[in-house]
């Protein structure tokens, strides 16, 4: 018998329960050993709930997890930082093997937790903390042995990808748009995390930290999100027969990285273009392998709560990578030589900063109290340059880069 101690009952964890319930006898024929949740660790043991679980097995008390010597796996699904910062820690420290969804908790303390993991011969995964349900990082893991990686990129965030799939397909408002996905739970009542990219850029701390081996954390990141897009900046889009995503991408530079989260204009025959709705994509380069590409839904109780559960199938049957999969390597932030091609939209221009675009520009799109250019290329860090010299607010630009 495999004991599991589940700290929480929301979406995903009622996911991991309706999952072994409905899968109990395959996974007993692969693994040999029934795996069963025997405490749920729960903020009202009398909640009614739709899994159906027995009564004693919820608890609201972390230590009668933690002291049961028959619960070997914890999985954490709680969403919470800090406690789950608390519960992992203990966990790991009293022997007990460890999967999380939290790509927070993952994200603040990778090197700690993947350190003391080690340290306690345990396995600390992960997998539903990035793509939600894509299985991405234990192959991403499985080839660093084999490979040295350049490049990680992808689409991590369903809300910001929805968003702008509908904007681009229906020709609607970013604030319409975003109150749909509100309706439909894409989105959250407060939906900075998503739109504002900090989420993507969680992620790809995660993914860029494993894919270069060495630490590069949130704020390495260069970070923009989609919350100032408009309409008039889809039809220029459009017009280019490209679309627009929320793009992670982290690479490998001289001695160092440069990693950057930002809106992205992508011709239409781009793979990414076609990533659409909630869906996530993942790619990443090596030397040997070269491109392999991921691709699936984002989030959703039964994808995410599949990831969880194959992070616990590789412990029962002993398969996870051991050791710290993260690496030694000082690495150097070279974001400040990013270059590119970019768009770029400002509201309520005066005439000086239409002749300070007019500089800049390789193609005028508007004109007016709301031009719009493409850029000539240039580096990024000049062109911020160039906008912090408006003295304009954020909500009154919208920055692209371009690619084909």
């Amino acid at each position: 018998m495999i004991n599991i101690g589940l700290l929480g009952l929301g979406t995903v964890g009622s996911g991991v329960v309706e999952i072994l319930k409905n899968r109990k006898d395959e996974l007993k024929n692969i693994t040999g050993q029934e795996i069963k949740v025997k405490k749920v660790l729960v903020k009202n043991i009398n909640k009614e709930r739709q899994v159906k679980l027995e009564k004693e097995a919820l608890t609201d008390d972390f230590e009668q997890v933690l002291s049961d010597e028959e619960i070997s796996i914890v999985v954490e699904v709680t969403g919470d930082l800090e406690l789950s910062y608390k519960y992992i820690t203990e966990s790991l420290k009293s022997g007990k093997h460890v999967v999380t969804a939290n790509k927070a908790v993952v994200s603040k303390y990778f090197e700690e937790l993947s350190s003391l993991a080690a340290e306690k011969n345990l396995a600390f995964i992960y997998e539903a903390s990035v793509g939600g349900g894509i299985p991405v990082l234990k192959p991403l893991r499985e080839q660093l042995s084999l490979n040295e990686i350049s490049e990680v990129q992808g689409i991590l965030n369903g809300t910001c990808n929805y968003i702008l799939t509908r904007m681009v397909n229906e020709g609607k408002g970013y604030d319409e748009i975003l109150k749909i996905a509100q309706e439909l739970g894409y989105a959250e009542a407060d939906p900075t995390a998503d739109v504002e990219g900090y989420d993507t850029q969680r992620k790809l701390r995660i993914l860029a930290t494993l894919s270069l081996q060495g630490k590069i954390t949130e704020e390495d990141i260069l970070l923009d999100g989609i919350s100032s897009i408009t309409s008039l900046d889809i039809d220029h889009i459009k017009n280019m027969d490209a679309t627009v995503k929320l793009i992670a991408e982290a690479s490998a530079y001289e001695d160092g990285f440069t990693a950057v989260v930002q809106p992205t204009i992508v011709k239409n025959s781009n793979y990414f273009a076609n990533v659409n709705m909630a869906f996530n994509s993942v790619a990443f380069k090596g030397d040997n392998v070269g491109e392999l590409k991921f691709y699936g839904p984002g989030a959703g109780k039964l994808p995410t709560a599949n990831a969880v559960l194959s992070d616990v199938l590789d412990i029962v049957l002993d398969i996870y990578r051991k050791g710290n999969p993260l690496g030694e390597k000082v690495l150097k932030n070279y974001n400040e030589k990013i270059r590119g091609n970019y768009y770029l939209r400002i509201s309520n221009a005066n005439e000086e900063i239409v002749h300070s675009l007019r500089a800049i520009a390789n193609n005028v799109l508007s004109l007016g109290s709301q031009p719009a250019i493409l850029t000539d290329e240039i580096e990024l860090s000049k062109l911020m340059e160039i906008i912090t010299s408006f003295n304009i607010e954020k909500k009154d630009y919208f920055l692209a880069r371009i690619i084909s």
